[in-house]
């Protein structure tokens, strides 16, 4: 595909469709044609407000859109799940595109954003979905009976501690988080080995965790077209 080539062309959506194909993951045209239209609208909408410094087409079919469901396999198909500094909606509303029977949690400490998720949770028709405006370490105390999330997902967070330590506490037992991260090296892994000694907060919700350490799985994969080196760091509690 050329990169000027338009958000929602047959190339822009077998950029996705074929390489989604790659990483293993099945995307129909009726999904690909969700993500062009919310992708066409973020663009409109990011004239006013900043949703995304990313907006040439080829890269955003790759690095907005592919990214975010890298971690589709990871995800049961009916798993509550909260994405934390959504922005303009990833990687979330691509996993709930992905995923519909997902129940799916979009928050964002910004409120234009917030106000833009919400935008496209009616444009899109998705169900079972909602977009909040709040900070992670707020959320433990807005947790219902209903206890946590089953799993929760960042691409926003640059820090792994600090997203371990205010994330793991919302989790369901048996629940994990899901960060993405850019290609492994020197600084990922001073990032895993400092999150590998760290003892969790016990938590309001269903899984209780003092004194829990962090199970860690590294999945690695590349992105097709512009092979780009990105992971996945998912992380579990353990005693």
């Amino acid at each position: 595909m050329k990169p000027s080539a338009e958000i929602g062309s047959l190339e822009w959506k077998a950029v996705i469709i074929d390489g989604a194909g790659k990483l293993g993951i099945e995307v129909s045209e009726e999904q690909a044609a969700l993500f062009a239209a919310h992708a066409r609208e973020m663009v409109l909408w990011n004239r006013r407000i900043n949703l995304t410094a990313l907006t040439e087409p080829f890269e955003m079919a790759i690095k907005h859109y592919l990214d975010s469901i890298v971690a589709v396999p990871f995800i049961k198909p009916k798993a509550s799940l909260l994405d934390v500094g959504s922005g303009g909606g990833f990687p979330g509303i691509p996993l709930k595109i992905m995923l519909p029977t997902v129940k799916m949690t979009l928050l964002d400490a910004r409120r234009k954003r917030v106000s833009f998720l919400k935008h496209i949770i009616r444009s899109l028709d998705l169900v079972d979905v909602q977009a909040l405006h709040d900070r992670l370490e707020r959320m433990i105390d807005m947790l219902t009976s209903e206890g946590g999330f089953d799993v929760i997902v960042s691409r926003a967070f640059s820090d792994l501690e600090l997203f371990a330590t205010n994330a793991l506490p919302l989790l369901n037992p048996g629940g994990y988080l899901v960060a993405y991260k850019g290609k492994r090296g020197d600084k990922l892994d001073a990032e895993i080995s400092g999150l590998a000694k760290l003892a969790i907060p016990g938590g309001k919700g269903k899984q209780h965790m003092g004194g829990l350490r962090p199970h860690i799985d590294i999945q690695a994969f590349v992105l097709p077209g512009l092979e780009m080196e990105r992971t996945l760091v998912i992380i579990r509690t353990q005693v």
